[in-house]
């Protein structure tokens, strides 16, 4: 449900695509904004839906994905606070959301409209600019990752992969280790292996003392073994 007139962002939260704004810039941003709030496994952004809104996600995690004909979800990109989602909707061709996007634990996030968005691009053109930054660095990064993954890494070395790249994405530093809320249904269709596989190369590597499972969690003790593995 959206709550009141926004009047500023969260203590250290700096999205990258703000950089550069004065602070009369952002302000004028963020009070055109609605504040939202999404509970656990909320699907926000629909697949083939128009592109008509775009979202901050100012506390919680995300991710984006598709939908296979077959209706297996195939995870693209996953989303930590200070990142936005719905990009689409700030190009200048109206066009619709290429994947879906969903909050699993509760969730806030900003969000603006297409007409008010393509407003402040006209205004402060540097937006587009770190679109575009984020697009390239972000988003395409992590493709060409995968893809490499895919095609150079045996089962075992694709699960590692996924793993080191979650905990770099959305893992959180405890004092014990880095801990990744994902289930194993996500680790093999990011991995693209079998929820066994997941299963069994947990379980040995919890054996070896590299991570300890938990329902719906995994913490990384040692992740730089991942990397020899």
């Amino acid at each position: 449900m959206p709550t009141k007139r926004v009047v500023g962002l969260p203590d250290r939260l700096r999205p990258r695509g703000f950089d550069g704004l004065t602070a009369t810039e952002l302000s004028s941003i963020l009070s055109a904004a609605t504040h939202h709030y999404f509970a656990d496994s909320t699907v926000i952004l629909h697949q083939d839906d128009p592109a008509d809104r775009l979202f901050l996600l100012v506390r919680g995690q995300g991710r984006q994905f598709v939908l296979t004909s077959g209706g297996r979800k195939v995870i693209l990109h996953w989303l930590t606070a200070g990142q936005f989602f719905g990009g689409a909707a700030v190009v200048s061709t109206p066009l619709r959301y290429l994947a879906s996007t969903e909050v699993l634990p509760a969730s806030c996030s900003l969000m603006w409209d297409r007409k008010t968005m393509r407003e402040f691009v006209s205004r402060f053109p540097i937006l587009l600019d770190n679109a575009l930054s984020i697009a390239v660095t972000e988003h395409i990064a992590w493709s060409i990752a995968d893809r490499v993954s895919l095609s150079a890494d045996d089962a075992t070395g694709r699960v590692a992969h996924l793993l080191v790249s979650l905990a770099c994405g959305i893992g959180r530093v405890r004092s014990e280790g880095v801990e990744i809320q994902v289930g194993n249904e996500d680790l093999a269709a990011g991995a693209n292996v079998t929820p066994f596989t997941v299963s069994r190369t947990l379980s040995d590597w919890q054996r070896e003392g590299i991570l300890k499972k938990g329902r719906g969690r995994i913490l990384l003790q040692k992740p730089e073994l991942l990397i020899l593995s």
